[in-house]
């Protein structure tokens, strides 16, 4: 539809051009120059103004964050060996890898997410009593019952 419209202007020349307001006279270079009335220019920051500052902070960073991508690595041959071979001992380990696992993605979407001066100060120790209280559960479950691992194979088996 627009191309008929602008096959239209073209076919009448300039002159409809300017009418429809699609041809304007070029302004004088110098009006680039001026700075708008509600433009204010901050001025330049010294260093930076987000993250971590120190670097003893960027260090514990880095760490945490290749911790959790080794017990991410280990959780992909610790899955499969528990569930084959059952046992206390891998139940414990599966089951601690992956609330361990659980947990520091669980603060970091709060870390992420929860804003403000009240809900990090709740949902920060939430997470950890809910962690702990979860982690507590399931080893209660592997000493006291069949086992994490037995639990997963009854259910892929009996449903």
């Amino acid at each position: 539809m627009s191309a008929l419209a602008l096959i239209r202007l073209g076919s009448r020349g300039l002159g409809a051009w300017s009418q429809a307001g699609l041809l304007q006279k070029a302004q004088p270079s110098l009006s680039a120059l001026v700075q708008a009335k509600g433009l204010k220019v901050t001025p330049v920051q010294k260093g930076r103004v987000y993250g971590p500052e120190a670097d003893n902070e960027k260090e514990v960073g880095t760490k945490h964050w290749v911790n959790e991508r080794v017990i991410a690595v280990a959780l992909l041959p610790i899955i499969p060996v528990a569930l084959a071979f059952p046992n206390a001992v891998l139940d414990n380990v599966l089951v601690a890898s992956v609330m361990l696992h659980t947990h520091w993605r669980l603060s970091g979407v709060v870390g992420d997410y929860i804003h403000g001066p009240i809900m990090p100060k709740i949902c920060k120790p939430a997470v950890l009593v809910v962690s702990i209280c979860a982690l507590g559960g399931l080893l209660y479950f592997n000493y006291t019952d069949i086992g994490f691992a037995n639990a997963v194979r009854m259910i892929y088996t009996e449903l």
